[in-house]
């Protein structure tokens, strides 16, 4: 389950890595810096990469599950997807058919925002489970690849304080967090559409700065992929899929 998701944005991030290794061992100037904003928009973009393909694998494997087992009651928001007509015609059985789908249903769209990747995958968490809250952000912040600049607090500090005040640092970092994801996928946005002048002046960028970008979106996809590996199949369970069918649509 989401192996085809994860190969994929291993490979980008690794090409993203070489981009700024390369623009890191030349002398500085324009075209290094134009290599490090591509480095930048390349691991933004296996980012962006990696969420629609792991929707689109949940999706098909949800379709799948009630293809295996039709008498299950599944949430609207699964019964009201548009499937393109060509996914009902292709010859493809299973759920190669139904990924292929899936995926023509992201073709048009993004998954650059916290809250888009909420918006898609909450659905596929368990109830009282959500991605990304003030519930779920302390396993974040006390994950042994987890950094300051991420949080505003480091695992150590967390676990130090008083656990009256738990409630408001998990806040705060949350808030922190989203700050750090909307500037790295604005940077984005700015390379693509404005080539990194989205008001008059360039905006400079640094070799460090490249590479903390790209630690920090390694460090969203692992998290997400960690948490929908568990989740998934326990969301098939509340909806009560046997495990026979869980085992099938899961492996």
């Amino acid at each position: 389950m989401l192996n085809t998701a994860l190969a994929h944005f291993n490979d980008d991030i690794v090409r993203a890595q070489a981009l700024h290794a390369h623009a890191s061992a030349m002398v500085p100037g324009v075209l290094p810096d134009d290599i490090l904003r591509s480095a930048w928009m390349m691991a933004v973009g296996a980012c962006d990469a990696y969420f629609s393909d792991a929707y689109a694998d949940l999706v098909s494997r949800a379709i799948r599950a009630k293809e295996l087992q039709p008498t299950v009651q599944i949430p609207d928001r699964l019964n009201n997807l548009k499937v393109p007509v060509t996914a009902v015609l292709r010859q493809a059985t299973g759920g190669w058919r139904w990924r292929m789908a899936a995926r023509e249903l992201m073709e048009d769209q993004n998954v650059l925002s916290l809250n888009k990747i909420r918006e898609l995958f909450n659905h596929f968490f368990r109830a009282g489970h959500r991605l990304l809250n003030q519930s779920t952000i302390s396993a974040w912040i006390t994950h042994r690849d987890a950094r300051r600049r991420l949080f505003g607090v480091t695992a150590t500090e967390f676990r130090a304080a008083p656990q009256a005040t738990h409630g408001k640092i998990c806040a705060n970092a949350l808030q922190q967090f989203e700050d750090r994801f909307e500037t790295i996928f604005q940077r984005r946005h700015d390379c693509i559409h404005n080539c990194d002048r989205p008001k008059v002046a360039m905006q400079s960028i640094a070799a460090i700065d490249v590479h903390k970008c790209i630690q920090d979106v390694e460090f969203l996809v692992r998290r997400c992929q960690d948490a929908f590996l568990i989740e998934f199949p326990l969301y098939l369970r509340g909806l009560s899929f046997n495990g026979a069918t869980r085992a099938q649509v899961c492996q």
